[in-house]
């Protein structure tokens, strides 16, 4: 028996705009009490709809007309403006769109419009999508749902998640698309929104057919078609009959597949939809004819022919002819199945100088916009300079850009030195000139990664808290800090609310480049537990830190998960009741009292990186003190050190003594015999790890 390949046409559900008179709606706008809703509804119910329509003229028109309502709000302007480059994209005017996006991107980020910047990359990561270029377009919503989430707006975020649903959907990462359209279903049922609701209900529904889950797809869809029946939505109903028919294929129930095709059909009638009623009768021209009903496929293709005649699609004109052609080959018309497949052939043959050039233009439109989006990333990169000094976020923001700028240019140096030696080796006779001038560049690139890296160190220093700070706040406090590298792995933390003083040394995986990047994350992490969530309790703040870090890295609880994450000293200091607690992350501390040094041991497993199958929770312990006691924090830098007269490591015997032996000195004079100790025991021996060790006089 042969096999029998189906092929059918499935579609996104989506909102059809409202399509009233437009006298009406102007009368409308004019008892609108505010700008934003006269421009929302001229955006969503005249603009738009225009635009869709394919008059262009006409949507420019009241694209100018609508500029009226934001003369004096920037951003109302944007919104307005984001709907031009709607426009331009729709005439596929990408390079003028694009170029229109990167401005109003500059403008948003000037403003402090945060919502204006994530609507900016939503339409860029269009763009992209509409050049085929998905894993950009993916990164770019991702990076905008990232803005929305900082707006704490949930219908945003919603959108967010749907867009990124959707990119997922079409790279086939299913299970991510069902997620986030779950996700995405959950704000908008929270916050009783039908229209989007029975949307994503019905493309989550989609989603889990290709996870072959059917019992979720066939209740996401039931639901979408009940809130769609309510609201009396046709075009929505005969998409998401569509899908389902979609469902009934895949379960193998063809009849039923049938029948709700021919539902969605009667839908598509009501709305006079050309495109959509040629696809669903060869759907049901397909599923006829998987089940033999020869008849009924004939005249289903043949319907199809008929409104593909109003569109006039060549390419789907060229697969009818292909279908029509196999449903004759079945029931033994091969003159007129040879006809329709010659039909498809020349209609094939016509198609493809049409693609070539199309792919030559897509080549050419891609090199553009990534060209001007080169000039984008610059532009904006100068914004973050300008704003570096403005706030501490936007210097951590802007760290973290220029760390994996120097990163791009070191691998970049890196190939192009190897490519140059393999060179220079074959024609080293004859072009020593090249080598001396090729010799000077990679000197001068050097110089420039050497100097970017030391401008980063000094925006990572920027975060720390400065000396006066800490001596205004803990005023007995000595901090001995010696990166191994420019940039450091290890960091201390300091930060005070109404009733808490809290301290931290931290020693975040790896040293330089990568050490600094995850000392950024580990940084943000703390200041977010103790000034965002108004954590106290040292155990508390690692065990919050341990789950956000493990998400932001996509680490799990197994033994094949990336071990990214930081040993931590943390105190707690209760301003009030002067109680000190103390938890740490494979991490200990010591207490000297009259020269008498005691031990606080922290948890044996770090903050973020797990080797047992489920995470364990960080305890704290109350450290007990008297007046003149010291503290010491530490990493283990200081003791992993190799030196002395044999070349091994100090190890932790070593620094207690010394820690003992300096703790009735002043602080100034035990900072500076802790150093000498350090480089006397170091010599010439190479510094293996960064170093931080802080001292508390209670």
């Amino acid at each position: 028996m042969r096999k029998i390949v189906l092929t059918i046409i499935f579609t996104f559900s989506f909102t059809a705009a409202f399509t009233q008179n437009v006298d009406s709606l102007l009368k409308v706008i004019t008892k609108a009490t505010s700008d934003s809703g006269k421009l929302t509804i001229f955006i969503n119910q005249i603009i738009v709809p225009f635009k869709d329509a394919g008059d262009f003229e006409k949507a420019i028109e009241y694209y100018n007309t609508a500029k009226e309502f934001c003369k004096t709000d920037k951003k109302l302007q944007i919104n307005l403006a984001l709907q031009y480059v709607n426009i331009l994209m729709a005439q596929e005017k990408y390079i003028i769109a694009i170029d229109s996006v990167n401005k109003l991107m500059v403008r948003s980020i000037k403003s402090k419009d945060l919502n204006g910047q994530a609507l900016c990359l939503r339409t860029k990561a269009l763009i992209q999508l509409n050049s085929g270029e998905y894993e950009k377009a993916a990164q770019m919503y991702y990076d905008a749902l990232k803005i929305w989430q900082q707006t704490e707006v949930m219908l945003n975020i919603a959108l967010g998640y749907s867009d990124l649903a959707a990119i997922n959907y079409y790279l086939g990462h299913y299970d991510k698309a069902a997620m986030y359209w779950q996700k995405s279903v959950e704000i908008y049922e929270l916050n009783n929104i039908k229209p989007e609701l029975a949307s994503n209900l019905g493309n989550l529904g989609l989603a889990y057919i290709e996870l072959a889950n059917y019992y979720k797809a066939e209740v996401a869809i039931k639901r979408s078609i009940e809130i769609n029946e309510e609201l009396d939505k046709p075009i929505a109903l005969a998409n998401t009959y569509t899908n389902y028919s979609k469902l009934e294929y895949h379960k193998n129930n063809i009849l039923k597949a049938i029948e709700y095709n021919n539902l969605a059909i009667d839908y598509f009638k009501k709305i006079n939809d050309v495109n959509h009623l040629s696809n669903g009768y060869s759907n049901g021209a397909e599923l006829a004819r998987s089940i033999k009903k020869y008849d009924e496929a004939l005249s289903y293709i043949n319907k199809a022919f008929e409104y593909e005649s109003q569109r006039e699609n060549k390419n789907n004109l060229g697969s009818l002819y292909l279908n029509r052609a196999a449903i004759f080959y079945d029931i033994g018309k091969t003159k007129e199945a040879y006809d329709d497949l010659q039909r498809h052939i020349a209609i094939k043959d016509s198609l493809v100088n049409l693609d070539n050039q199309k792919a030559i233009s897509e080549l050419e439109k891609k090199y553009e916009l990534n060209e001007k989006e080169k000039e984008n990333q610059l532009l904006n990169e100068k914004l973050k300079v300008n704003e570096v000094e403005s706030s501490r976020q936007q210097i951590t923001i802007f760290l973290i850009g220029i760390i994996l700028l120097i990163v791009a240019i070191v691998a970049f140096v890196l190939i192009r030195q190897n490519r140059q030696k393999n060179k220079i080796n074959l024609e080293l006779g004859e072009k020593n000139n090249i080598i001396e001038e090729k010799n000077k560049l990679v000197e001068a690139q050097h110089k420039d990664i050497t100097d970017s890296i030391k401008y980063a160190e000094r925006i990572q220093q920027a975060i720390l808290p400065p000396d006066k700070l800490m001596q205004a706040t803990l005023p007995n406090t000595f901090v001995y800090f010696k990166p191994k590298d420019i940039l450091s792995g290890d960091f201390y933390w300091m930060e005070e609310t109404a009733s808490h003083i809290f301290l931290a040394v931290a020693d975040c995986t790896g040293h330089g480049v990568p050490g600094a990047l995850i000392s950024i994350i580990n940084y943000n992490l703390l200041n977010k537990a103790v000034l965002e969530k108004n954590l106290n309790d040292p155990a508390e703040i690692l065990n919050a830190v341990n789950g956000w870090l493990t998400q932001t890295l996509h680490q799990s609880y197994n033994e094949d998960a990336v071990k990214d994450g930081m040993d931590v000293t943390l105190l707690s200091i209760n301003k009030k009741s002067k109680e000190i607690l103390f938890a740490g992350a494979m991490n200990s501390i010591y207490v000297v009292s009259d020269k008498i040094l005691g031990e606080y041991n922290g948890n044996k497993f770090p903050v973020g990186a797990f080797i047992e199958d489920k995470p364990q929770n960080f305890t704290s312990q109350k450290v007990a003190l008297k007046t003149n006691d010291i503290i010491y924090l530490f990493t283990d830098g200081f003791p992993d050190q190799f030196g002395g007269p044999n070349g091994k490591k100090l190890k932790y015997k070593l620094l207690k003594e010394i820690l003992r032996e300096v703790s009735s000195l002043p602080l100034t004079e035990q900072k500076s015999k802790i150093s000498q100790s350090f480089t006397d025991w170091q010599g010439d021996y190479e510094q293996v790890d960064d170093v931080c060790l802080i001292g508390i006089r209670v």
